[in-house]
């Protein structure tokens, strides 16, 4: 079974936001950010939200993650680094615009980041290894070593752009439930909310 989004709800994101709306929704949530990004990885950002918004249900069909980074290791030279950017671009916009559709599911939102984080790391010694790749190499493997902090601000700019709809409050308190994430306990309270702590969670689950 794939592992890719399939939350009926998520077909409601409107495709025609212009891009300089996302370049203002990026530029808010960084401002929450724990991380200072490169202008580089910035721009970067908004042209995955741009790109991935508008083709996004290209993901019916695919491979699931780990037959995907399978299929990247056994590949070499330019299609390896081809497979390597387009997997970890998937896990980064899936954990992030998309996480709330992974909260309980088999497939969460971890194993989304740690393959994301690979992926690009990988793409990132490639580069490297191929004599050169100058500011793409330090891009993908700022994108490695800061994979979680860039799939929040996916998260954030999420939650901005989609109609403020009781259920997805609600996807978000389930989402808490499950991994006790401090920025969705953050989240939670900003909205009038208020969450157990990490200790009261065990009740919960």
């Amino acid at each position: 079974m794939g592992d890719s989004r399939t939350a009926a709800e998520d077909a409601q994101i409107e495709r025609s936001v212009p891009r300089a709306v996302f370049a203002e929704l990026v530029a808010v949530a960084l401002g929450r950010a724990s991380i200072q990004p490169t202008p580089m990885a910035t721009a970067y950002i908004i042209e995955l939200l741009d790109e991935r918004i508008r083709q996004s249900d290209a993901a019916e069909g695919e491979q699931t993650l780990a037959e995907a980074l399978l299929a990247a290791q056994l590949d070499s030279g330019a299609n390896r680094i081809r497979r390597m950017r387009s997997l970890g671009d998937r896990a980064l916009f899936v954990s992030g615009f998309f996480g709330d559709s992974l909260a309980r599911r088999v497939v969460d939102i971890d194993y989304y980041r740690k393959i994301g984080s690979c992926a690009y790391g990988d793409l990132a010694v490639g580069l490297r290894g191929w004599g050169g790749g100058g500011s793409w190499t330090g891009l993908y493997a700022e994108l490695a070593h800061h994979f979680g902090e860039f799939a929040d601000v996916l998260a954030e700019v999420g939650d901005r752009s989609r109609a403020n709809q009781p259920e997805n409050l609600l996807r978000l308190f389930d989402r808490y439930l499950c991994s006790g994430g401090a920025r969705d306990r953050e989240r939670l309270i900003r909205s009038g909310q208020l969450p157990p702590d990490r200790a009261g969670l065990k009740r919960w689950q």
